[in-house]
């Protein structure tokens, strides 16, 4: 962020009001926006001590699984998707998602691999798509996971999974590293210079939660966990425009949710160019704008949902917010 200069995002930071959440992570705040019982508060300004902490694994599983065209019923999920492991000196690493990419046939050929060397009946390995896989079961997997996002660029043994069940799924999880390591899919990928499928990540489990309430009217973005809880309460959901006027142009009234994750790849990947460049995307397409409108009377509020490492902040920019001349606007790092 050294020597960024975004005038718009700047002064929304500097005379916004803001609001901190420790230890909140973007999984957990999205989650609580659409899963909260139809009679709590649904302010989406409020932090709160019931937002869930940034470690801990959401039962996601089967809310994507129902998006994903399948019926989660009430048997338990949770998420065994495919990964890629990038070796290093130290040890393995997990790789971004969207590194391994697999086709339809690819992730069907490596599944049916599992399936006939697995034949315990107690489970239920469902490839409902290429990067997501699901194993389900009618009593619960004794297990506590970690997310794939939070793990991505770690050690893979700080993200197995604990607890009772541990020594048999982390078995599980070697044995599947070990059917693929010849798998004609991975020799096809490795001629063809491809990262390779390594093994299996699960997380996300859980029974299907009952129905929430948001108070959203409209969601918009590209990630599927924000297209998946918009589905489950019924909200409507759109791809990202590809800036904020053209958003504008055909947006109807109401509360809209846009995620805006162009920084995540940049990020993922430690790619400190290229992140610099979305940032000024960012603030090219999307913030001043949307700060235009705001002064224009076009929009009430904005709320700006920051997810970080450690803490997520929100914060809360008014019509005349830029008034408040006062609050001197600082570079910023100072806000890291």
């Amino acid at each position: 962020m050294r020597g960024l200069e975004l005038p718009t995002l700047q002064r929304w930071l500097a005379r916004g009001k803001t609001s901190l959440a420790p230890g909140v992570s973007r999984a957990g705040w999205l989650w609580q926006q659409f899963t909260r019982p139809p009679a709590a508060n649904t302010a989406t300004d409020r932090v709160g001590a019931d937002l869930p902490p940034a470690s801990r694994d959401l039962p996601l599983a089967p809310v994507t699984l129902a998006f994903d065209g399948g019926a989660p019923g009430a048997r338990w999920w949770m998420r065994a998707d495919p990964v890629h492991f990038i070796v290093g000196r130290t040890g393995l690493r997990l790789a971004p998602p969207s590194v391994l990419s697999l086709s339809t046939e690819e992730a069907l050929a490596l599944a049916a691999s599992v399936q006939k060397h697995f034949t315990d009946p107690r489970f239920a390995l469902l490839p409902a798509h290429p990067m997501r896989w699901y194993l389900g079961a009618d009593q619960p997997f004794d297990l506590r996971t970690r997310s794939l996002q939070q793990s991505v660029g770690q050690d893979v043994g700080l993200g197995l999974p604990d607890g009772p069940a541990r020594r048999d799924w982390v078995g599980f999880l070697n044995e599947v590293q070990m059917l693929w390591f010849e798998h004609p899919v991975n020799q096809a990928r490795e001629r063809r210079g491809e990262p390779v499928a390594s093994s299996l990540w699960l997380h996300g489990l859980g029974q299907l939660p009952p129905t929430g309430q948001t108070a959203f009217d409209h969601t918009m973005g590209s990630d599927v966990l924000l297209a998946a809880l918009a589905a489950f309460t019924g909200c409507a959901h759109t791809a990202l425009a590809a800036s904020a006027n053209h958003w504008l142009t055909q947006a109807a009234g109401g509360h809209w949710l846009i995620e805006l994750d162009a920084l995540s790849g940049p990020a993922l990947a430690g790619d400190a160019w290229a992140w610099r460049e979305a940032m000024h995307r960012l603030e090219h397409d999307w913030c001043a704008p949307l700060d235009q409108a705001l002064r224009a009377g076009r929009l009430a509020s904005l709320r700006l949902i920051e997810p970080g490492e450690h803490r997520l902040r929100i914060t809360h920019i008014g019509a005349h917010d830029h008034l408040r001349f006062w609050r001197s606007v600082r570079a910023l790092t100072a806000d890291a």
